[in-house]
């Protein structure tokens, strides 16, 4: 069967208590491991917006920008694949790599629910919701600004979504001064 994603067997979608269903470790997941690999359809911005008005409002559940102007959407039609199921938590175990692929920040164990923040990926939507992720550094609302905050950057430095990175290079450029030209 052709799937628009890859999730490794080592993993299946269970009840959690964090938010409805997510994905959980069936055996051990070593550090920097591909978890998943997301994949989907490539929208733009114009058919984004167009999509976030009409049947299919809850779109940015389901969206990531990837670039400017570009967003890669894991449904079609209302039909989701279990990769869909990864919740936040302000303390993941995962990171992304590029813009597609979910990997092992650090060994996780069976039983343990696979989660990143979504600081590594959410960024430009204007939304916020109250975090259940019940981790002890726990942020309490999460937003699309996430991001920009200077701790989290070091904390998921390599983590962060391809699109997120550029984010950060730019806005460190706009702060770093330019040099003096030689004389």
């Amino acid at each position: 069967m052709i799937k628009h994603s890859y999730l490794t067997d080592k993993v299946g979608v269970c009840s959690s208590g964090i938010h409805r269903r997510g994905i959980f470790a069936v055996k051990p997941i070593r550090k920097d491991e591909i978890i998943a690999v997301w994949g989907g359809f490539i929208i733009t911005q114009k058919e984004f917006n167009s999509l976030s008005r009409g049947k299919f409002r809850n779109i940015d559940d389901y969206a990531t920008k990837i670039a400017e102007g570009f967003f890669l959407v894991s449904c079609k039609k209302g039909g989701l694949e279990d990769d869909d199921f990864f919740n936040h938590s302000c303390h993941p175990n995962a990171g992304i790599k590029g813009n597609i692929l979910m990997v092992a920040m650090k060994d996780i164990k069976p039983g343990e629910e696979i989660t990143y923040d979504y600081a590594m990926t959410d960024a430009d939507f204007d939304y916020s919701f109250q975090c259940s992720c019940g981790a002890k550094d726990c942020r309490k609302r999460i937003t699309t600004k996430d991001w920009k905050n200077p701790a989290l950057q070091r904390k998921y430095k390599g983590y962060f979504s391809w699109y997120i990175e550029e984010k950060i290079r730019k806005a460190r450029k706009k702060r770093s001064p330019r040099p003096a030209p030689d004389r």
